[in-house]
């Protein structure tokens, strides 16, 4: 019988391809697993678009966010000079925008046409306020969205009021109260056993 080697190089490109299609379909549970294999973040595809580039040009904040802990270089430049905050003022992607701005991208960095990011947002628009005040050292704050969702009051049994205490009283067949007194050391049918 013979065996079969798969060549590193094939499976590593592989690997990358995957990584690059998840960034682009918004896929987070391939990324996350991609990233503990510890593929680079600055994976680039064979035009020199990153992953962090496709993401932000998608719009998926939660992977830019991954992409970024894990190590992306949020400034990195593309043909014709663009990077990805410029990708991500264009698609007006406002979670997207914020994370590359408060980890660092560059609000000045010119494509090769002359434009910065805010030349792609139009004027006096949320995401235009957002980076223009940016610009001004003003950062943008992200909403963090808790793992656990909240329940709604509506949604407990009885409102947000806490429980009270146990009840006192009866208990059910299993229980060793009934009518709130104990019953005696009798056994049905026996008689009280005697100290000695």
């Amino acid at each position: 019988m013979a065996m079969v080697y798969i060549n590193k190089t094939f499976t590593g490109k592989d690997i990358e391809n995957r990584f690059l299609q998840a960034c682009d379909r918004g896929d987070i549970s391939t990324v996350n697993k991609i990233l503990r294999l510890n593929v680079s973040p600055n994976t680039k595809d064979d035009l020199g678009k990153s992953v962090l580039a496709r993401a932000s040009q998608g719009g998926h904040a939660e992977i830019v966010r991954m992409l970024i802990e894990a190590g992306a270089d949020v400034n990195y430049k593309m043909s014709g000079m663009v990077s990805s905050l410029h990708l991500a003022a264009k698609g007006c992607h406002i979670d997207v925008v914020k994370h590359l701005v408060i980890n660092g991208a560059k609000l000045d960095a010119k494509t090769t046409a002359g434009l910065i990011p805010i030349d792609f947002v139009k004027h006096e628009s949320e995401l235009w306020t957002i980076m223009n005040d940016a610009s001004k050292g003003d950062l943008p704050e992200i909403e963090e969205i808790p793992d656990v969702p909240e329940i709604p009051d509506y949604a407990l049994p009885e409102g947000a009021e806490p429980k009270k205490g146990k009840k006192k009283g009866k208990k059910g067949k299993k229980g060793a109260k009934k009518g709130g007194k104990k019953k005696g050391g009798k056994k049905k049918g026996g008689k009280k056993k005697k100290k000695k």
